[in-house]
Order: C-alpha cells, then structure tokens, then sequence
C-alpha cells in the first residue's frame, strides 16, 4: 500500500498504486486522496474522484451506499458491502483518523470484489477440506497403532480407560478391572503386564470362581512332596508367579474366608506352602477383575473391606459392548476379516445384517459376537450374509425402506430429513471417516461433513 500522510493542508492527489483500492475522505465527505485502481470499481477515472463529495457520489448511485457518513456517524471500524454502477458488490471497510480534540477527522477507506473474496474462500474451503483428510488420517494412524499391539479400539471410553492402564502400568500399583464378562478384561491386564516392569516376569490367572475351595491352599501356595532331606516343593501359583503379575479372575466371587487366607499371604509378601516349616518371600504385582463392584459388595458382607481398600488402588471400567457401537462397529469388521481369512473364503455383510448386529444386545460381549461372526462364516452359502444367515436365536423382524416411519401427520421434507439422518447414522457407525463415506453414499466430503453438523452427528 502506498504511503501517505493526514494532514489538514495536504492537497488533493492520486497515489500511486496498483494494488490497493483506497480512498480518503476529509470530514466534509470530500474525496482528498484516491489510488489510480480506485475508479476501476466504479466505472469511471479516478482523477473524477478527486474532489468529488461522496454525498453526491451516493445520490448519483456511484457509491452504494457510501461508507464516509457511516464512519462520521458511528466513530469506529464499518464494514459494509457496497454495489457499484456495474452491479459488482465489493466488501468495503472504512477506518476514521481522529483529531486532537478527539473528533474524526479523515475516513480511510478500503475494498475488495467480493468475486475475489468468494475465490478466496473457495481456496480455505478446500484447504479445511484437505486439513480434514489429514486430520481423519492420523486418528487413523493412532488407532492403527492400537491394532498392531492386538487391540481393537475405537470408542472414547475404550481409548480413555486404556488411557489411565497405560499411565498406571509402570507403577506397580494393585488395579482392579471392573466390567462384564467379555469386555476384555484378561487382555487389558494383559496389557498392563506387558507394559509393566515385570514384562519379563511370568503372567499367572487364577479363576477365583472355579478353583475348588478344598484345593485353595495346594493351589495357591503350593506343597512339600516327601520328608526329611529327600523333600521338595511342588510350587503353588503365588510361587511360579513370582516376579510377574498375578491375575485374580472374577475376584468377587471368592468365598468370604478364602478372601482372608489370601490377603493375609499378600499383606505379609510370605507363604508357607501346605506341609511345610519354611516360608518364601513373595514379590507379585496383582491385578484383579471383577464383575460387580467390589465396595457394593463389602456392604452386603459378601467381601472384606480391608481385602477391597488392598487391592482397589486403581480402579478400572470396562463398559459392556452393546454401548461402545465404534468398537462394536470395528469388531465385526475385524471377525469377518479375521474368519473369512481364517477358512480362506470372502464374505461380506449385508447393510441390514450389519446394522441389525449393531441393534443386538451382545449380553456375551465380545466372546459372544465372535461366536456368531463365525457361526455366520462358516454356515453361510452366500458370500454377501443377509438376515437369513443369522442363527435363528438371533433373528429379528426386519423391514427394508420406510416401514419403520410413521407417515401419519408428516411431511414429506420431514421424513426425507429422518431418512438422511438414519442413513448417516448408519453410514458413521459402519465407515471410520467421511472421506469413506463420500465414497459409498456417492457425495463429497464436505456434504457429508455439513450433513452430519445439520443433524448433530458426531463428525
């Protein structure tokens, strides 16, 4: 832009500038100062501004509307789109220089064809459309990084609760994982153990709901074999898990006095295996699970309070399948992958039967959908599993099209909104991003991307 001064006695001159339109007005609306590109907007040479008064230029249409009086009114900042003779419209901003007295002084006004701004918001438009796809790739990567390790993990809750495993597994702190039966409980604490320090240490379970209460102690702490010099000791748990992780399975169904024998061995770091004088030192990191919750059970007396503050340094959820949908999205798609790769065919889901999964329960969690996932593999002639395929325990009634709306009292912009908004729905629970989505519903990505902010969908 071209450098100038404001100053009561300066005389009236066009700057010399190709660049910038700009235009300076005194507090009369006379124009005092213009660049040669001005006039270009208006039709006419900049050398007929020069002197002109912007009053008369507004009256005679030149400049609609001006944007001088609106400054000299409101003393600050305006921005105002203004037509000019040809019918173009262009984004101008008008700045007020203010005297010593404090009153405006000169108006400096600048503008751009709104045809060369739309150009430049065309261009943003494609770099967020491009910053999308980049951001989309490396959540994608991130997740990625999760499956190398043999975890499929894609809900919020999953990532935050394996979050705080991830942070924990280094201290050797007591965890315990709470959660129903097959929310993968075994393979966080598995986790844990891997990324502990005891990672080359042994990993040991003990199913604390099928171990015979008569075997408890042989089990645990093991036994002396013989007597006198030719005696030796067959290890229990406790022993082989030395320097590793102990995994309490299902820790909440352990008989109340049982409960004790065991934290008193845990407390003390010693055992004395059945038959034996001699106690051994004990060094385990303990990881328990449970299916309730572990201070509920205290209040109804079916386990110690001490036992639960022991172990319950670090509690853990687990929420059940059916309310992770992206996991259980990602799952049945990682089954039908992992068993058609398995019995070397190619099979594929039907959209009905794939959001008809979705729908399902799964009261088994995981270890139940990846029983059907290959019940339905095996079992099916087709390559693309419709509803038939289903086992017939799971089979639901399932209607193709709009059986489902209640047409009565509706519009049809309203139930073509409820259409999109179903088939989106659908369409994020099944694809990982927009750019997948797109691609099947035949749209572009930032169509997808606006459908789902006018619907409220997560994006």
């Amino acid at each position: 832009m071209a450098k100038f001064h404001l100053t009561p006695n300066s005389v009236q001159e066009i700057l010399e500038t190709y660049d910038e339109d700009v235009i300076v007005t005194n507090r009369e609306g006379i124009i005092i100062k213009a660049t040669r590109i001005s006039g270009q907007h208006y039709g006419i040479e900049v050398e007929e501004l020069i002197g002109k008064s912007v009053y008369e230029l507004q009256s005679a249409e030149i400049f609609s509307p001006a944007i001088t009086p609106l400054v000299l009114r409101q003393k600050k900042k305006v921005v105002t789109i203004q037509k000019t003779p040809s019918g173009a419209k262009v984004l101008i901003t008008g700045m007020p220089f203010f005297n010593e007295i404090g009153e405006v002084e000169f108006v400096v006004s600048y503008s751009y064809d709104v045809s060369e701004l739309l150009v430049i918001q065309e261009y943003m438009k494609e770099q967020e459309f491009e910053m999308s796809k980049v951001q989309e790739e490396l959540q994608l990567l991130r997740k990625k990084s999760f499956s190398m390790k043999g975890l499929i993990i894609e809900s919020k809750e999953t990532h935050e609760a394996y979050a705080v495993a991830h942070k924990v597994a280094p201290l050797d702190v007591s965890i315990v994982l709470y959660g129903e039966q097959g929310t993968g409980k075994t393979t966080m604490a598995k986790r844990i153990h891997k990324e502990s320090s005891r990672t080359n240490g042994p990993f040991i379970e003990l199913d604390c709901a099928t171990i015979p209460e008569s075997m408890f102690d042989k089990e645990l702490f093991g036994e002396q074999i013989g007597i006198g010099k030719t005696a030796t000791i067959s290890p229990g748990l406790l022993s082989i898990a030395e320097g590793g992780t102990l995994f309490l399975k299902k820790v909440d169904r352990l008989p109340l006095h049982l409960q004790g024998k065991l934290l008193k061995v845990l407390k003390d770091e010693r055992l004395k295996p059945l038959g034996s004088e001699e106690t051994l030192s004990l060094d385990i990191r303990l990881i328990s699970s449970a299916e309730t919750e572990l201070f509920q059970a205290t209040t109804e007396n079916r386990f110690l309070k001490e036992f639960h503050y022991f172990l319950t340094i670090i509690p853990i959820h687990l929420q059940p399948l059916q309310s992770r949908k992206e996991d259980l999205s990602a799952l049945i798609t990682y089954f039908l992958h992992y068993f058609s790769a398995k019995y070397n065919t190619e099979k594929s889901l039907s959209d009905s039967v794939f959001n008809l999964l979705l729908k399902l329960e799964w009261k088994g969690n995981i270890h139940e959908l990846r029983n059907v996932i290959e019940r339905i593999i095996v079992q099916s002639p087709e390559q693309i599993i419709g509803i038939n395929d289903l086992p017939p325990e799971y089979r639901m009634q399932f209607e193709e099209g709009l059986t489902d709306i209640d047409l009565d009292g509706q519009t049809l912009p309203t139930i073509l909104e409820h259409v999109e908004k179903k088939v989106l729905n659908n369409a994020r629970q099944r694809y990982k991003t927009t750019t997948e989505m797109a691609k099947v519903l035949g749209i572009s990505q930032p169509s997808v991307v606006r459908k789902l902010k006018k619907h409220t969908l997560p994006d």
